[in-house]
């Protein structure tokens, strides 16, 4: 997709909104009239009292300083008592005002000849969209997550079995979905395959986007490829990898450690994990590597801010994928 149809799809968004809205007002003048009469006389008085002012204005009589003033307080006082009449009858005061979702540009999408902030957001959640579409993101669910296959025997050094360890990993992420904001802390999830890392973290973005917030979901290897291609003038036209990373307000990055070991690799994932710190949006990172091997191909600056600014959830227990087969 290219900036101007991510852009026409923006705008057509913004524009759904205002229409919505106004239909929405039209609905409730309507209602309004038809339970409340009074308020329609008014806004027909109201209506003369515009065409009135305008005469008044355009015919530039010598005494409009004088006559002018009396129009508005007429006008403004039909205007409370609309107000009032809507209040007496269980109505909100505003119930007649459109009420869009940008009160900054009225959802025109521009402000002072500019992009609203609402239009710049609606592109870039185009943009995460367009992105998800070319993953496998397939959603979970909580409910899904089976404790059966953890055992109560295997203990760790602090004497926690491994179903009472990954019960309290499960109870950490419920939290974390159903609390999420922007100012939720991020994720870091480490332990071999099979323990469930992928399922987790996909049915935390499963209730994050029934909130409305915006999620990017994908693996490692495809997001160092398209940032490698982006760097070597490769990648799809008017394509920013970071800048739809940095514009999700939730970015999982799956199964780090797959990808191809290299220092562009390297250097373009402590640009993730740094540019989305510094703009204080929450991540979820899954990886099959230890601590150890996180320093050794990522650098000890990158595992620094990862083990003090993230959240670390250690996943115990025996390949779950494996576990089935055998019960097959």
């Amino acid at each position: 997709m290219t900036q101007k149809e991510r852009f026409e799809k923006a705008m057509g968004m913004i524009d759904a909104r205002r229409q919505q809205a106004l239909q929405d007002c039209r609905r409730h003048r309507e209602q309004a009239v038809r339970e409340i009469p009074e308020i329609g006389r008014l806004q027909q008085e109201m209506s003369k009292v515009s065409i009135r002012l305008s005469k008044v204005i355009l015919a530039k009589e010598g005494n409009a300083s004088e006559v002018l003033p009396k129009i508005m307080e007429e006008n403004l006082r039909m205007q409370d008592r609309i107000r009032e009449l809507l209040r007496e009858n269980g109505y909100p005061e505003d119930y007649l005002t459109p009420r869009f979702t940008c009160k900054d540009c009225e959802d025109t999408g521009f402000r002072d000849g500019r992009r609203c902030h609402c239009l710049e957001n609606a592109i870039k959640k185009v943009a995460v969209e367009e992105f998800n579409h070319s993953t496998t993101m397939s959603l979970c669910t909580f409910s899904d997550f089976k404790l059966q296959y953890y055992s109560t025997q295997n203990r760790n050094s602090n004497g926690l079995s491994d179903f009472e360890t990954m019960s309290m990993i499960l109870k950490f992420c419920q939290d974390y979905a159903a609390s999420f904001s922007l100012s939720s802390p991020s994720i870091l999830m480490l332990g071999e395959t099979g323990l469930g890392k992928t399922h987790l973290s996909l049915s935390i973005a499963n209730q994050v986007l029934e909130k409305g917030f915006t999620v990017l979901y994908g693996s490692a290897q495809d997001y160092f490829f398209k940032m490698q291609n982006e760097f070597f003038g490769k990648g799809k036209p008017g394509e920013d990898v970071l800048s739809t990373i940095l514009a999700a307000d939730l970015f999982i990055l799956d199964d780090l450690g797959a990808e191809f070991e290299s220092s562009f690799n390297a250097s373009a994932f402590y640009n993730i994990v740094n540019s989305r710190l510094n703009q204080g949006k929450p991540t979820i990172i899954n990886t099959n590597l230890t601590v150890r091997e996180i320093e050794s191909r990522y650098s000890n600056r990158v595992l620094s801010r990862l083990m003090s600014l993230y959240k670390t959830l250690k996943f115990v227990g025996s390949d779950i994928r494996q576990i089935k087969a055998n019960l097959l």
